[in-house]
């Protein structure tokens, strides 16, 4: 508790574009593993037959389960261009471009968010 209410000082003292993207890649990334339990957990319904199976699949065929669809492939292309972004300013030393690179991130970000909406909706 004590490092979450650490994190939080932080993002509050040191507001940026910086704090931003590494709060943002921690989120994501906690939110990913707790989605990979919980699809483990539906698709374990494999083992209780096809009609079990196809039951617990059919709770997602509707608006809301396509708006979590829609939020989950979010959250994997953030983490993913935050990641590559991290990658890059590491193994080339880009420290210097960083803002730019941020940017750049921001903009796949927001160009498959905003393409991906056709498909899903």
């Amino acid at each position: 508790m004590t490092k979450v209410l650490q994190i939080i000082s932080e993002i509050r003292w040191n507001f940026g574009a910086d704090v931003l993207s590494f709060t943002l890649h921690r989120v994501t990334g906690v939110a990913l593993i707790l989605f990979l339990f919980f699809h483990i957990w539906t698709l374990s319904a494999v083992f209780q037959g096809p009609e079990a199976f196809d039951r617990a699949v059919s709770k997602f065929n509707n608006p809301a389960g396509h708006l979590m669809e829609y939020v989950l492939l979010l959250a994997v292309i953030l983490h993913l261009v935050n990641g590559l972004r991290i990658t890059l300013i590491d193994l080339f030393d880009l420290t210097a471009s960083h803002r730019g690179l941020l940017l750049a991130s921001a903009g796949i970000f927001v160009a498959t968010a905003v393409y991906s909406i056709r498909i899903f909706f």
